[in-house]
């Protein structure tokens, strides 16, 4: 009911395999995903977008952030066990990443979509089902 469209979800995860390509030589051992956080604070909330790529088989977790329309993005982050200080999902299902790589704790949720009503919060509207799932069993697999 308020998953996005076929056609919007497509659109979709052409952007984020597209933005992934850019920073990334070889995508094939990667599954890639959309991610956001939405912060609230007094004046408002704050969204951040990024795109996810996972590997089992590398044991490795690419974060590349990306503004909300993915066509502008940050520098990848390039994240092993063996640079993850501590990695949890929270109550709300968002992931909780410490490394000495970063700056600060990331935050950011996989979600299997992204509710329609968010598309004003300038989060992706996406159909990712297997990915997230995939993600969720990575994360706690691998770290």
């Amino acid at each position: 009911m308020f998953e996005p469209s076929e056609e919007k979800s497509r659109k979709a995860h052409e952007l984020i395999t597209r933005a992934f390509g850019k920073q990334i030589k070889d995508t094939t051992p990667y599954t890639v995903a959309y991610a956001y956080y939405i912060k609230s604070g007094i004046f408002g909330q704050k969204s951040s977008s990024y795109v996810i790529g996972f590997s089992p088989a590398l044991g490795e977790i690419i974060v590349i952030p990306v503004n909300s329309d993915i066509d502008e993005a940050g520098s990848a982050v390039s994240l092993k066990k063996s640079d993850i200080i501590s990695a949890k999902f929270g109550l709300q299902g968002d992931l909780k990443i410490k490394s000495g790589k970063l700056k600060e704790e990331l935050r950011f949720v996989v979600p299997p979509y992204t509710p329609t009503t968010l598309e004003s919060a300038y989060i992706l509207p996406i159909n990712q089902h297997e990915e997230a799932a995939a993600f969720k069993h990575f994360v706690k697999d691998t770290f």
